[in-house]
């Protein structure tokens, strides 16, 4: 358990310095800015359809994927290239545990930021409408995506030095190019899997301007959950396998 503790902690530090946390924590701000430069003076009713585009243009699929790729590549990728990872391997500790607590590592660091951007965004939104019950299932939708960014970027870092490149090829094309044309492959959009999670906690007014913002299909609260701990095990699994079998000189 200690080791655990111990690599998930020199993790988090690793990922998140002072300049990463500053810069990515004001960034974080951005959704809850915009709305509140432009929800002045609107009604409740437009003041929560304009929430929710806040939600679907800016947060999830803009702000959440960048923050955790740009965490998540990180956590394994800068040991590999530094060269101290190999003697991280080198020790007396399980592969397993080494993978699973840097994965634990970026997913806190990444779903700590994005949360804090959920819940200023819901919170803005709280104070001009009256209403609070947008910030919890806002700070869990982003989390759950958070979860499964880090199951694609913390493996994707430790292959490749352009894994930010790659990460957002991911993002703007496959999520946001043929998802959004094809909505059966919802499920392998994780800022999606974050939406559905999101959805199915907010209230019912919510899931009918998401249909307005072409997010119908998306999955139950159950299912992206369940989606969100298969993607976590099979990043975890996989990372293991990668460091047992791979020369890490």
């Amino acid at each position: 358990m200690k080791p655990a503790l111990a690599i998930t902690a020199a993790a988090v530090r690793q990922i998140l310095g002072l300049r990463r946390a500053i810069i990515f924590g004001l960034a974080a701000l951005a959704p809850a800015l915009v709305f509140l430069l432009t929800a002045q003076a609107l009604a409740d009713e437009a003041a929560l359809d304009r929430f929710v585009a806040m939600a679907v243009r800016l947060y999830f699929p803009l702000l959440v994927p960048i923050v955790a790729l740009i965490m998540s590549a990180s956590a394994l990728g800068d040991e590999r290239r530094d060269g101290t990872l190999s003697f991280l391997v080198l020790r007396p500790i399980p592969r397993s545990v080494i993978s699973a607590s840097k994965y634990i590592g970026a997913v806190l660091v990444a779903g700590a930021l994005n949360a804090f951007g959920a819940a200023a965004l819901g919170i803005v939104y709280g104070i001009d409408t009256g209403s609070w019950g947008m910030v919890l299932p806002l700070v869990v939708g982003g989390f759950v995506a958070s979860i499964v960014y880090a199951a694609l970027f913390v493996p994707l870092g430790f292959f490749t030095d352009r894994a930010v490149l790659v990460g957002l090829a991911f993002v703007l094309i496959f999520e946001n190019g043929v998802v959004s044309a094809l909505s059966g492959l919802s499920t392998l959009s994780p800022w999606r899997l974050g939406l559905s999670a999101f959805s199915g906690l907010a209230n019912g007014d919510v899931a009918p301007l998401l249909a307005d913002n072409g997010l119908a299909n998306l999955s139950s609260l159950g299912a992206a959950l369940s989606w969100s701990i298969v993607f976590a095990v099979a990043s975890v699994m996989a990372i293991t396998l990668v460091l047992r079998r791979r020369d890490l000189a």
